[in-house]
Order: C-alpha cells, then sequence, then structure tokens
C-alpha cells in the first residue's frame, strides 16, 4: 500500500489533491529532498494511470523533479492526504 510505503497511514484527510490557495506551501529556499521526493513522485505516477482525480496535482508536482525542494514537498503530501480520504475512488475496468 502506497500510504503504508511512505508512512501516511495515519494522517488526516484532505477534501482535494491540491491546495488553491498557495500549493507549495512557504517560499524559500528549503532544503533538498531528492531521493524521497522522487520516490513519491514515482509512486504517484504509477498510481495516476487509473486516479485521473490526482493526474493534474502529480504531473504539476512532477515538474519539479530536476531541484526538488521542501517547499514542494507540502504538494506532495497534500496528494497522500487526499489519497488517505478517498481510497476507493479509481477507474475500474471489467
Amino acid at each position: 500500500d502506497i500510504l503504508k510505503k511512505f508512512g501516511y497511514s495515519d494522517v488526516r484527510s484532505a477534501n482535494t489533491p491540491m491546495d488553491k490557495e498557495n500549493p507549495w506551501g512557504k517560499n524559500g529556499p528549503g532544503k533538498d529532498v531528492e531521493l524521497l521526493y522522487r520516490s513519491m513522485i514515482g509512486s504517484l505516477m504509477y498510481l495516476a494511470a487509473s486516479r485521473p482525480d490526482i493526474m493534474f496535482a502529480v504531473c504539476t508536482c512532477a515538474r519539479h523533479q530536476v531541484t526538488p525542494k521542501e517547499c514542494y514537498m507540502h504538494a506532495v503530501k497534500r496528494i497522500f492526504r487526499y489519497l488517505k480520504g478517498h481510497l476507493i475512488l479509481g477507474l475500474w475496468y471489467p
């Protein structure tokens, strides 16, 4: 389970996959979070193939994989919080 893999099985859920006011959290240089950020985005890209509700948010976050910073991690964490509250959504192929 993707939520357990990254430690988000016990977090509060979010109603939307992306914050409309300030999607990137606090602006600033922040620290590098390359390995974790890229790992989380990779898992979300795999999941987005059957979850069109998170596709835009995941692709927007994927743009920052070249130089990921902690401020961009805020948006990725929100996607995981959204997934926590919307586990049963997705495409189903009979």
